[in-house]
């Protein structure tokens, strides 16, 4: 199967790796904690950057990713709680990915429950967050967690804003050093300063040049930006 899909299955480093290892043990123990609890109705996970859920380690043996190995644990969790909901929303921009990606949870997991949905997109991330608003409810008692894992460190808040409002989990995969230390005193293009500009919320890109290469900076300026907008609904932010 997956040769049909080599373009679309990166190389995975080994700490890349170990994020799918940690997300995986994190949401095995967030999915036990809400849905032993009995206000609870479900979950809803959304990964809305996921890739193509495969990949090869630096021995080029196959590695699963993020949504793969979550697609497990939320179906045993469904399992375990068939009077739960569960949801999930695996969304990339190639259509190609998430061919793989669905033929490789079919093939893993080939048992359907009524009570386990999954949903996929081939949309602009933002956008499908964007649409997703209307989910968050207070009166479904359902809790979501968000996987944020934007390209070349491009946030865009207004799709985030909501979530920081609402009870739920947000995860950001914030790259600062893969691409803004490495990048920020070369900067040039219009396009790329802007990007800066909105990732940062700074109204003058000549603002960043002082960060210089300081990973703390950029990731203290990203939890201000968090804090603001959580502060706004009233609820305590961690």
């Amino acid at each position: 199967m997956t040769n049909n899909y080599n373009e679309v299955i990166n190389s995975a480093k080994p700490h890349t790796v170990k994020k799918f290892e940690l997300i995986k043990g994190y949401i095995e123990a967030w999915v036990q904690k809400l849905l032993n609890n009995s206000s609870c109705a479900g979950v809803i996970f959304i990964d809305c950057m996921c890739n193509s859920g495969v990949y090869t380690d630096i021995n080029g043996n196959t590695v699963y990713g993020t949504p793969v190995r979550v697609a497990e644990v939320l179906t045993k969790a469904g399992e375990r709680h068939p009077d739960k909901s569960i949801q999930m929303y695996f969304n990339d921009y190639s259509s190609k990915k998430i061919e793989l990606l669905q033929q490789t949870i079919d093939k893993k997991i080939p048992q359907k429950l009524s009570n386990v949905t999954i949903h996929y997109s081939t949309i602009d991330g933002n956008q499908l967050l964007k649409n997703m608003r209307d989910k968050l409810n207070v009166n479904n008692h359902l809790h979501f967690f968000l996987l944020y894992d934007p390209y070349k460190a491009a946030i865009d808040w207004e799709a985030l804003a909501p979530y920081f409002r609402y009870w739920g989990e947000v995860m950001i995969n914030h790259m600062a050093g893969h691409d803004t230390i490495r990048a920020i005193s070369q900067v040039t293009k219009p396009e790329t300063k802007k990007r800066f500009e909105d990732t940062y919320l700074i109204d003058d890109f000549e603002k960043l040049l002082p960060y210089g290469t300081n990973k703390e900076a950029y990731e203290q300026r990203v939890a201000e930006i968090i804090d603001v907008f959580s502060k706004k609904s009233g609820r305590r932010y961690y």
